[in-house]
């Protein structure tokens, strides 16, 4: 009778442990799915430009972005953002920045804008921290529309060192490099009014695999319009 019941005992703590591993492993996975938004980057450098957008897939996402030109060439961007995560009570808030530099314009008979970019990424929740370095190539062309009005759809591979602390087995660390990519598609409505569609696609275990999606406004202010 007492083996059978040190037995029961065992088989019970047995399946806690199952369970209380199973579990940090879901949290863990619907914490990296939500940072993989869409980066909503045209393949054009921008004077100065803001963006707000809603994203979701892996949860909802509320996403800032601030574009400020550096040169003629080249700018630099900011996000902020807030995520309610998928199977997970506890919000996300991340921070980058990123610099990008033209590469290419479209002329004659060379139809693509090409800019490369770069940058890093901190995301943090639950004790987890997950760190980005992403650079990468967006790739587009823009088809010029009656009165003023223009569409950019673009595509924005990127090649990405992820790290992510607690993500790994007994709490550990995990490192990696991933592909990721974003499908999109900006309508220019005026000069300084913009609606931006993207959706992004994960290559990486770390992050998760789900895809995501956003839809921005983009703001340009008219001063700075008038000086492109």
């Amino acid at each position: 009778m007492g083996q059978d019941t040190r037995r029961v005992g065992r088989r019970a703590m047995s399946a806690s442990c199952a369970a209380m591993l199973i579990g940090a492993t879901m949290s863990t996975s619907a914490f990296a799915q939500a940072f993989n938004y869409p980066s909503m980057q045209l393949p054009q450098v921008a004077t100065r430009d803001y963006t707000a957008a809603l994203g979701g897939g892996a949860g909802t996402t509320a996403l800032f972005q601030w574009r400020e030109g550096w040169t003629e060439r080249r700018h630099v961007q900011l996000d902020l953002g807030v995520a309610d995560r998928k199977g997970s009570d506890k919000m996300m808030l991340f921070v980058g920045g990123s610099a990008a530099q033209d590469v290419l314009r479209a002329k004659g008979d060379q139809p693509l804008d090409l800019l490369l970019t770069a940058g890093a990424g901190l995301a943090v929740s639950s004790g987890v921290t997950l760190i980005r370095v992403p650079v990468g190539l967006s790739i587009g062309h823009t088809f010029e529309l009656d009165e003023g009005m223009s569409l950019t759809p673009y595509v924005h591979p990127r090649l990405s060192f992820d790290n992510c602390s607690s993500c790994g087995s007994r709490g550990r660390s995990r490192a990696e490099v991933s592909l990721n990519f974003d499908l999109g598609v900006n309508y220019q409505v005026n000069p300084h009014f913009a609606v931006r569609a993207s959706g992004a696609f994960s290559g990486s275990d770390l992050l998760g695999t789900e895809d995501t999606f956003a839809v921005g406004l983009v703001w340009t202010p008219v001063a700075l319009t008038a000086r492109k």
